[in-house]
């Protein structure tokens, strides 16, 4: 299952990472990668908690969990071959980078739309390419991943972590309270008015400062409806698609 998390706790994994110089180490990859800047903290973030350290039982290795069963070519040659060991980080965010990026190719090849591949190939790296293709088929790429739900929940800690290296506000989700949470119901009301009226009313979403169930399924309902990442977390992306 994912870990709990709050953004003061992601906060505290992102100065970790800044102080062991690992932070340098994914900006570096996801730039060779051509990968979204924080991605590979979100990655770490759920593996590890941002952790340098063994474990699924001695077989994932390292800040990313590189398994040896599944890599155990690259661990080798890093040094890592030998129960207990660890790659470099710098060697391993690279090599963590490119696994993303082989998958979002191979999502490309297997006709999965755009909006979709990022989350999918999050999937594969937690499930291998294999069974987040044959969740997606079924109707969701992390239907095999750990807790079902790997490649959402990664998504989810990436729209924190961007916030806070970006110096921006977190994103909006189920749980969160306050001002923004209002102004979301009244914008999504706005929207479903022009474009689908009517349609707001079956989530009974209620007022007030509360992001509940009935708000992520209206959230969820309006990412579908605009080619976004279906994930119920109001990130940049979803705020601008309202805004238009």
């Amino acid at each position: 299952m994912a870990r709990t998390y709050t953004r003061e706790s992601l906060a505290r994994e992102l100065a970790r990472a800044r102080e062991g110089g690992w932070e340098a180490c994914c900006v570096e990859a996801e730039r060779r990668a051509s990968l979204p800047r924080a991605l590979l903290v979100a990655i770490a973030s759920r593996e590890t908690d941002m952790n340098d350290v063994v474990g699924d039982g001695g077989h994932g290795r390292g800040l990313f969990q590189i398994d040896d069963r599944s890599h155990p070519v690259f661990l080798r040659e890093h040094g890592a071959g030998a129960a207990g060991a660890r790659p470099p980080v710098r060697e391993a965010a690279r090599y963590a980078a490119q696994l993303v990026r082989d998958n979002l190719e191979y999502a490309k090849r297997k006709g999965v739309p755009e909006p979709e591949r990022l989350k999918f190939a999050l999937s594969a790296y937690n499930a291998g390419p294999g069974n987040a293709l044959a969740g997606w088929q079924a109707g969701d790429s992390d239907a095999r991943t750990t807790g079902a739900d790997y490649g959402r929940d990664v998504l989810r800690r990436h729209e924190h972590f961007r916030a806070l290296v970006g110096g921006g506000t977190s994103p909006l989700e189920r749980g969160s309270r306050g001002k923004r949470v209002e102004e979301l119901k009244d914008k999504l009301a706005a929207w479903y008015a022009r474009h689908a009226s009517g349609e707001l009313e079956r989530f009974s979403v209620k007022p007030g400062a509360g992001f509940g169930a009935a708000l992520e399924q209206a959230v969820l309902d309006f990412q579908r409806r605009n080619d976004l990442e279906v994930d119920g977390v109001v990130g940049p992306r979803t705020l601008a698609a309202l805004d238009r």
